[in-house]
């Protein structure tokens, strides 16, 4: 399985991006996003996808504006 920067997949929420988005940024298959990221909210002691989108961000996990 291949490794990639934890913060990836929560930025990448947080950012509001598609699993298809976040997949192709990785070149990971949709469906290993998709099961990464359920993960992502329990491991975070959170409740959904939303929460970790805005912890994502709350923990400055995204780039600032214009840049990606």
């Amino acid at each position: 399985m291949p490794r990639w920067p934890r913060r990836e997949v929560p930025a990448g929420i947080g950012a509001g991006a598609s699993n298809a988005e976040i997949a192709g940024r990785l070149h990971l298959f949709e469906g290993t996003v998709k099961a990464r990221i359920s993960t992502v909210p329990a491991k975070l002691g959170l409740r959904n996808r939303v929460e970790a989108a805005i912890e994502a961000q709350e923990a400055g996990l995204l780039a600032p504006p214009g840049r990606d």
